[in-house]
């Protein structure tokens, strides 16, 4: 693994646009089956300098966490202003900005039926998956959840432990799992114009490491993926970069207030060289660094960048 410059890890919080909070915690504490470990009501020049929002703007905010793991948590954001727009508001699939969310889940075709009946909409039943020689099988099925996040379900078909799914299936099911048979976030994809110029913030700043990087898809759509892991099985991220086909950049449109994927946030362990370290790489600074609390985390010196290969928000929050 690579050296990391501000000491990071995974993913430490998604930062998702809340439309209606009592929704969005009904997914994902009551059917994902993650925990509230923090939740405030956050106001002042700082948080709206911070989000670039009007200085009287507040937002309830909620942090979810799976089973103590300090990685793929989410972090609900309702912010309360007159106007609010949804950042996928043509539902687009393929995208340049934070795509979607990936959770394991104990029995594929249980929740997609599950959640079929409760009025979720799946883009298509549930598919098997080949992988390469060494991966494995899975089977998924991408849905539409709350705020316009798009979540894609895994089940983790292959048991043979020599396979990265094997190994990953035994400690999904050993140790990484929800009450309700969900993980916490296990990957956030990345859609990217550039992926060189998207990974170094992830690789040389936090300390990931690219552990598969192919074009895959059919010949007509295909992407090539970039798939990025820290020190533990979840939190990971995925880049993806259209090969031959025309894509929607979104990067625009998630920004606060709005409803939808916000943020990628991480946390460093020195705040200043992770501010160097973008300037090096002419990553826009969004917001500089500044004393923020976060519910659940505590007072935390945090500032929002930009990722150079697509231009989506990147949380970078150093504990006080």
């Amino acid at each position: 693994m690579a050296t990391p410059l501000a000491g990071g890890g995974p993913l430490s919080f998604a930062v998702l646009g809340v439309e209606n909070m009592a929704e969005s915690l009904g997914f994902y504490q009551g059917i994902v089956g993650m925990e509230v470990i923090g939740e405030d009501m956050l106001r002042g020049p700082r948080f709206a300098g911070h989000w670039r929002v009007p200085p009287e703007t507040r937002a309830h905010a909620v942090l979810l966490e799976a089973r103590g793991f300090p990685v793929g948590r989410i972090m609900l954001l309702s912010f309360i202003v007159p106007r609010r727009e949804r950042v996928r508001a043509r539902r687009e699939r393929r995208m340049i900005g934070l795509m979607n969310l990936n959770f394991y889940v104990a029995d594929i075709h249980s929740a997609h039926r599950d959640l079929s009946a409760k009025g979720y909409e799946f883009w298509w039943p549930p598919r098997q998956h080949q992988l390469s020689a060494g991966v494995g099988q899975e089977t998924g099925a991408l849905l539409e959840g709350p705020d316009g996040v798009i979540l894609n379900l895994i089940q983790l078909d292959s048991t043979d432990e020599t396979t990265r799914i094997g190994r990953m299936r035994k400690y999904f099911r050993e140790e990484g799992a929800t009450r309700t048979g969900f993980s916490p976030v296990v990957t956030s994809a990345h859609g990217v114009r550039a992926r060189d110029k998207a990974l170094p913030i992830y690789r040389d700043l936090l300390g990931l490491e690219v552990v598969i990087d192919e074009p895959l898809g059919p010949a007509d759509e295909r992407t090539h993926w970039r798939f990025l892991q820290g020190d533990h099985p979840y939190g990971k991220i995925a880049l993806g970069q259209a090969l031959n086909y025309e894509v929607e950049d979104l990067t625009p449109f998630a920004v606060a207030p709005n409803i939808g994927y916000l943020a990628q946030g991480f946390e460093v362990a020195n705040m200043d060289a992770a501010l160097a370290f973008c300037r090096d790489i002419a990553a826009e600074i969004y917001s500089p660094p500044d004393e923020i609390d976060l519910p659940g985390l505590g007072r935390t010196v945090s500032m929002l960048v930009r990722n150079p290969g697509s231009g989506a928000l990147m949380q970078l929050m150093q504990k006080s």
